[in-house]
């Protein structure tokens, strides 16, 4: 599993670097070529998005290197660590995007030339944005990753970006309101800032212990569990995700009067069910208890 998923992720980002080199070089011949404010920007945006690219290059590279002494639960939390880095990087360029267009906006220095240079661009790009945020959707959902999830709204908001300097670029030939052309490198500044503020937010998730909402791990730990003959009342269930990777504590109540060899047995049974139950479960640990037990355990979750 750790090999084909370092296989795909490495394949991955090198054609999101590909893709969006090519997109990042059009776009920035372009604005300099027609003085484009936003197709310049969203050449701009393309070129970190490179970056990106090779930080998820690298990230998934960490992320599947096998436990060791210094780190015993697995690398898997690179993913996270990248993505945080990934949306500081496209807060960074959205912020630059954003002080060049003011800049430009009160100088009154906007002038573009070659509008259907500038039109086919954006269309270009917005064709390349849709095919790469697709691939790299597929991606994140195969092999259950961060990181790419984080490149993949990145793609997606891309779109509207690329689409953005489109319309504009037509109402500008239009109405011949060269101010429109800023406006917009200003709006997609605040897309560019928009997406890093979901990608930071959508990992702490993750960083945090946390599940994100929809995820129905609990529901799958607690009907393993009710399969498993001789088991009662499993509680206190805490998951932590960490990359694709899921690790599981939780509680059970056996007879009192089993030997511990044999509530043992019946703690891996109940390890092999969880761990059949989802394969992206990589280790669970059971504490079993006496049936009838009663605790104050004021956290995990209950059945």
């Amino acid at each position: 599993m750790n090999k084909d998923r370092a296989s795909i992720a490495r394949i991955g980002s090198i054609f999101g670097v590909i893709g969006n080199a090519i997109l990042a070089v059009m776009k920035l011949l372009t604005g300099f070529l027609t003085g484009s404010v936003a197709i310049l920007a969203d050449g701009m945006d393309s070129s970190t998005d490179i970056l990106t690219s090779l930080i998820t290059l690298v990230s998934t590279s960490v992320s599947n290197k096998p436990p060791d002494a210094q780190h015993p639960y697995g690398h898997e939390r690179a993913d996270a660590v990248a993505s945080k880095i990934v949306s500081m990087v496209i807060f960074f360029a959205g912020a630059q995007l954003a002080m060049s267009s003011i800049e430009k906006l009160f100088s009154g220095s906007s002038s573009v030339e070659n509008l259907p240079l500038v039109v086919t661009v954006a269309l270009i790009s917005a064709i390349g944005k849709y095919a790469l945020y697709r691939y790299k959707l597929a991606i994140a959902r195969k092999i259950d990753s961060s990181v790419f999830m984080a490149d993949a709204l990145n793609m997606r908001s891309d779109i509207t970006i690329s689409l953005s300097v489109l319309l504009g670029s037509i109402l500008v030939s239009f109405t011949d309101f060269q101010i429109i052309d800023t406006l917009v490198g200003l709006v997609v500044s605040a897309m560019v800032i928009k997406t890093a503020v979901g990608i930071f937010w959508e990992t702490n998730f993750e960083l945090m212990d946390g599940l994100k909402p929809g995820d129905d791990i609990y529901n799958i730990i607690f009907e393993a569990v009710s399969r498993v003959p001789g088991v009662q009342n499993p509680h206190k269930v805490r998951v932590r995700k960490m990359g694709y990777k899921y690790l599981v504590d939780l509680d059970i109540e056996v007879d009192p009067l089993l030997t511990v060899r044999k509530a043992h047995a019946l703690a891996k049974n109940v390890e092999k069910a969880i761990i059949e139950g989802n394969e992206s479960v990589y280790d669970v640990h059971v504490h079993v208890e006496p049936a009838g037990n009663v605790e104050n355990e004021n956290f995990g979750i209950d059945s």
